[in-house]
C-alpha cells in the first residue's frame, strides 16, 4: 500500500481529460519527449489568426509589439524581467546551444595567448556534446566530467571570486550542464551557480589555466526540466538558459528561446554571419556593416516565426485556465509535484515487481530513490528481466506496448553518456556495437544479451495513476504472464480543500531446395531433395491493399517485376497523405479483397457493406487521378500513386470509420534497397522484400510452445497473423531460417533475410482483435530476437523460358 498526495482535485482532471479526447484509448508516457496541446490551445489560436492580420514584424509595428509583449510573458513566466534577462528566440534548444557557442568569446580583452575552456557534462543531451565540434574550432580545451565528478565538487568550499573582476581575468570559460537529465529526471543542483563561478571546477582544467582566475560562464540546458517543472530566473541565474516551447505546451513546435543575463551579454561578441533584420547598416560593395545594438535583434538572423511567437500568449493563457496554482500559488509547481508523485508510484511498483519464481522483473536506472522532489522529475527510466535473468529487449517491450496502445520511449533518447553509465558500457564496447552494425534509433537492442538502451516513461498534467496501471496491466500480461491487482493507493489531499483522485505460384507445388551452410564455399552446399524432406507448398496469398486482409489464390499466379502479381498494389491513405495500417486500425484486415482476372477488376468486401469494384486497368477508368504521396512506413519512400477516386474512397472512410481517407495504386517504381555491388530489384509497396515465406511446420512448432490458454488459434488462423506470400509445409521445423536459396518449379528465389515481426502478428486476421501472443512466445523461443518467416527476392526461371506463370502440381526439379 502506497501514501500519495494528490495535487489536482478529480473534478480538475476531468476538465483537462476533456482537452484530450483525441486520444481515445491510447496511454500516452511520453511527455519528456513533447507535451500534448490541449484542444482550446487550438481553437484559441486559430481564433485569433483569423480574426487579426499580423505581417511580418520588420513591417508591420502592431505584430513586432505583439511580439515584445510576448518576450515580458516569457520572462514573467520564469519570474524576472527585462532589466535582468533577454529572450531571443530561436527554433529551439539545439539551435540556441549552437548559438552560444557561434558568438562566445572564450578569450578577455583581446588576449589570444589564454583562451578559456568548454565544459560539458557526459550525461549531456547529444545537442550540447555536438558543440565540442564548435569549440574545437576555435581552438578551446574541450573538457568533460562524469555525473559522479561533476556533483562531488559542487560540494568543496571555494572562495569568493567577485563578479566586477571579470574585466582583470585574462579568460572565459563556459560550463553546460542540464538542468535535470532527459535520460532518467534526475535534477542536477542549480543552486551552485555562485560556487561554480568561484572555480569549484577549476581543477579539471589545463594546468595553466588553474593558475589563472579564468571568468565562468553557465550554460543551462533547462529544456527537460522546464516542461513540467518551475525555474526561478530571480533564484537562479545562470548567464544563458536553453530551452524549446513544445516541450512545455504542446505547440507551437519549431519554436525556443535562449535567454541571456544581460551583465553576461557582452560576451556573445563573435557571431560572425548577419541576416536580414540584424544589422542597422550593411554595404554589398563594400566589406562594411554594422551589427544592431538591441541583443534579439543582433541574434535574430532573418523574420522571427511570428504566427508561432503569437500563439505562445495562448499557450500561457490556456494552461493558466487548465492548472489550478495548488502548490505554492504557482502552476510549474503545481504540474511538478502532480508528475512527481505519479512517477514515484510507478518507481515503487517497478521496483517490487517480481516473477513468480522471485526474481526482480526489472532494473531501474535512477539517481535518485524519489524521497525529494527537489532531486527528481516526474520521469522512470528502466529495462524488465525475464524470470531467468536475462534482459528483455526494448524493442519486443515497445511492440507489445503499442499492441495496448501506450506510448513511450526507447533507446538512449539522444543521451548516450547517461546510457552508457547506467548500463555500463565501455567506450571499447560502444565502438564494437556500433561496428556489429548497431546504430542510434536502430532496433538492435540486445547485443550478446546486454541491452543497448532502456524505456522511459515520462509524465505530464494530463496523466493520472489510471495510467500507470495500463502499463502496469500490461507488463504483467505480456512479460509476467499473470495479472497483477490494482495497488491500494492511500490518497492524502496536498490541499485541504482539494477532493481525492479516483483512482506467380501454385499452390501443392513441391519445393526443391538448396541450402548453404553459413561461411561454406560452393563445394560445401547441400542438398536438400524431395526424398530426403518432402516440402510442399500448400498456400499461396496476395494481399492486393497494402495492410488488408489476404486473396488467397488456388491456381497459378503470376510473378510480376515487384513481387506476385497485384500484391500490395494499393494502399489507404490518411488526409495527410501518410499510409494507414493495422497498428493504427485493426478492421483493415476485415476488407476481404478479391481479384477477377477475366474482368479485370478488383472487388472489396466488408461486413456490413455492399462490395465495390474498381479496375485492375487506371487507363481504362476515368475515376484515378495521378497524384504524389508521401508514405511513412514504407522505407520513408516517396510514392507516386493513382488515387482510385471519391467512391472507393467513401467506402473505406465509412468501412473503417475515419473521415477523408483515400485509396492510392502505386505507378513509380521503388527499389529494394540493396548493395550497389548487387543487383537491384523492384518492390511493390511491402515493406522490405518481394515475398514473404512461412513454414507451416514452424508455427505448428510455436503453436505448441504457446502455453497461454487464452489464446485459442487453431494452426490455420495462427498461420493467417504472419500474412506470408508463400505457405510451406515440411516434416521439419525452423528448417528455413539457415536458407540462402529456394527453388520453385522452374522459379529460383534468394533468401534476403529473415523477417523481424513487430504487434500486427498479434492482430487476429478474421475479427481484428489484439493478443499478447504470438510475439511474446516468439521473443522467449528465440532470445529476444522477434523474427519468424523468410523474404525472398525473385532471381528468375532456372530454365532459358519467359515464361513466369507457375501452374498447379508442376513437377519439381533441382
Amino acid at each position: 500500500m502506497s501514501v500519495l498526495s494528490n495535487v489536482i482535485d478529480e473534478h480538475r482532471m476531468e476538465i483537462i481529460k476533456n482537452e484530450f479526447v483525441r486520444l481515445e484509448e491510447k496511454c500516452y508516457l511520453e511527455n519528456a519527449g513533447t507535451a500534448l496541446y490541449p484542444q482550446r490551445l487550438l481553437n484559441k489560436i486559430n481564433e485569433d489568426l483569423l480574426k487579426n492580420v499580423y505581417m511580418n514584424p520588420h513591417s508591420d509595428k502592431y505584430t513586432r509589439d505583439c511580439i515584445e509583449q510576448i518576450r515580458c510573458m516569457v520572462l514573467n513566466h520564469f519570474n524576472t524581467d527585462n532589466s535582468n534577462y533577454t529572450v531571443v528566440f530561436t527554433s529551439g534548444t539545439t539551435q540556441s546551444l549552437k548559438l552560444v557557442l557561434e558568438t562566445f568569446q572564450f578569450h578577455n580583452n583581446n588576449d589570444d595567448d589564454l583562451i578559456g575552456s568548454f565544459i560539458y557534462l557526459r550525461d549531456n543531451h547529444t545537442s550540447v556534446i555536438g558543440l565540442r565540434e564548435l569549440a574545437e574550432s576555435k581552438n578551446v580545451d574541450v573538457v568533460h566530467i562524469s555525473h559522479s565528478e561533476f556533483l562531488s565538487s559542487l560540494k568543496l568550499p571555494q572562495t569568493s571570486n567577485n563578479l566586477q573582476e571579470r574585466k582583470q581575468n585574462k579568460s572565459n570559460t563556459l560550463l553546460v550542464y542540464p538542468a535535470q537529465s532527459n535520460f532518467n529526471g534526475f535534477k542536477y543542483p542549480i543552486d551552485c551557480m555562485d560556487n561554480i563561478k568561484n572555480g569549484c571546477l577549476r581543477g579539471y582544467l589545463k594546468k595553466q589555466l588553474c593558475d589563472v582566475n579564468c571568468n565562468w560562464y553557465i550554460l543551462l540546458d533547462a529544456a527537460s526540466l522546464t516542461s513540467t517543472n518551475k525555474l526561478d530566473l530571480s533564484i537562479t541565474q545562470p548567464d544563458f538558459v536553453c530551452l524549446s516551447f513544445y516541450k512545455i505546451f504542446g505547440f507551437p513546435t519549431g519554436l525556443g528561446a535562449f535567454l541571456i543575463k544581460n551583465n553576461s551579454a557582452d560576451v556573445l561578441n563573435e557571431k560572425k554571419y548577419f541576416g536580414g533584420g540584424t544589422v542597422d547598416i550593411v554595404l554589398s560593395g563594400e566589406d562594411y556593416h554594422v551589427k544592431r545594438k538591441n541583443l534579439h535583434e543582433r541574434l535574430e538572423d532573418g523574420t522571427p516565426a511570428f504566427l508561432s511567437i503569437i500563439a505562445l500568449k495562448h499557450c500561457f493563457d490556456i494552461i493558466s485556465l487548465l492548472i489550478p496554482k495548488t502548490v505554492n500559488n504557482n502552476i510549474m509547481d503545481t504540474i511538478s509535484y502532480h508528475t512527481y508523485y505519479l512517477a514515484k508510484d510507478l518507481y515503487e511498483q517497478l521496483k517490487n515487481l517480481k516473477h513468480d519464481n522471485g526474481m526482480n522483473a526489472a532494473v531501474l536506472y535512477m539517481d535518485s530513490d524519489f524521497t525529494d522532489i527537489k532531486t527528481q522529475g516526474g520521469i522512470v527510466t528502466f529495462n524488465l528481466l525475464r524470470k531467468n535473468g536475462s534482459y528483455i529487449g526494448y524493442v519486443e517491450f515497445q511492440h507489445m506496448a503499442d499492441l495496448f496502445n501506450i506510448s513511450v520511449r526507447t533507446g538512449c533518447f539522444c543521451n548516450s553518456g547517461s546510457c552508457q553509465r547506467h548500463l555500463k558500457i565501455s567506450n571499447k564496447e560502444m565502438k564494437a556495437m556500433h561496428k556489429a552494425g548497431h546504430k542510434c534509433g536502430d532496433e538492435m537492442d540486445l547485443i550478446d544479451g546486454k541491452p543497448t538502451g532502456a524505456i522511459r516513461v515520462s509524465f505530464g498534467y494530463y496523466n493520472t495513476y489510471d495510467d500507470i496501471d495500463k502499463l502496469i496491466l500490461m507488463i504483467s500480461k505480456c512479460f509476467l504472464r499473470k495479472e497483477i491487482k490494482k495497488p491500494k493507493r492511500i490518497m492524502m489531499n496536498f490541499n485541504k480543500s482539494l477532493t481525492q483522485i479516483t483512482n506467380g505460384i501454385s499452390s501443392n507445388e513441391q519445393l526443391s531446395l538448396v541450402l548453404k551452410q553459413r561461411n561454406f564455399s560452393k563445394v560445401n552446399e547441400i542438398e536438400y531433395y524431395n526424398n530426403d524432406y518432402k516440402i510442399t507448398l500448400t498456400e499461396i496469398d496476395i494481399f492486393p491493399i497494402k495492410s488488408c486482409g489476404a486473396f488467397k489464390i488456388k491456381s497459378g499466379w503470376k510473378i510480376g517485376t515487384k513481387g506476385l502479381e497485384f500484391d500490395r498494389e494499393w494502399m489507404i491513405v490518411k488526409d495527410n497523405g501518410i499510409c494507414l495500417t493495422q497498428k493504427q486500425n485493426t478492421l483493415m484486415c476485415k476488407i476481404r479483397p478479391f481479384i477477377d482476372l477475366k474482368n479485370r477488376c478488383l472487388t472489396l468486401n466488408f461486413d456490413g457493406q455492399q462490395p465495390i469494384s474498381i479496375s485492375l486497368d487506371p487507363n481504362v477508368s476515368n475515376s484515378y487521378t495521378e497524384t504524389q504521396v508521401c508514405q511513412s512506413k514504407v522505407c520513408t519512400d516517396i510514392i507516386k500513386g493513382y488515387d482510385c477516386g471519391d467512391e472507393v474512397a467513401d467506402w473505406i472512410s465509412n468501412a473503417l470509420g475515419i473521415s477523408f481517407l483515400r485509396l492510392i495504386r502505386q505507378s513509380s517504381d521503388r527499389m529494394l534497397k540493396k548493395k550497389a555491388s548487387e543487383e537491384q530489384k523492384l518492390l511493390s509497396l511491402s515493406n522490405q522484400a518481394q515475398f514473404l515465406l512461412i513454414n507451416k511446420a514452424t508455427v505448428r512448432w510455436l503453436r505448441d510452445k504457446i502455453t497461454d490458454e487464452s489464446f485459442s488459434d487453431d494452426i490455420n488462423s495462427l498461420v493467417d497473423r504472419f500474412r506470408g506470400n508463400l505457405i510451406i509445409d515440411s516434416k521439419k521445423e525452423l528448417i528455413e531460417r539457415d536458407w540462402q536459396k529456394v527453388v520453385i518449379g522452374k522459379h529460383e528465389f534468394k533468401v534476403e533475410g529473415q523477417c523481424s515481426r513487430c504487434q500486427m502478428v498479434c492482430i487476429d486476421q478474421k475479427t481484428g482483435e489484439k493478443t499478447v501472443e504470438p510475439l511474446r512466445t516468439i521473443s522467449q523461443e528465440f532470445g529476444g530476437k522477434l523474427r519468424f518467416g523468410i523474404y525472398l527476392s525473385y532471381i528468375g526461371p532456372i530454365y532459358k523460358c519467359n515464361d513466369r506463370m507457375l501452374k498447379t502440381y508442376s513437377e519439381v526439379n533441382i
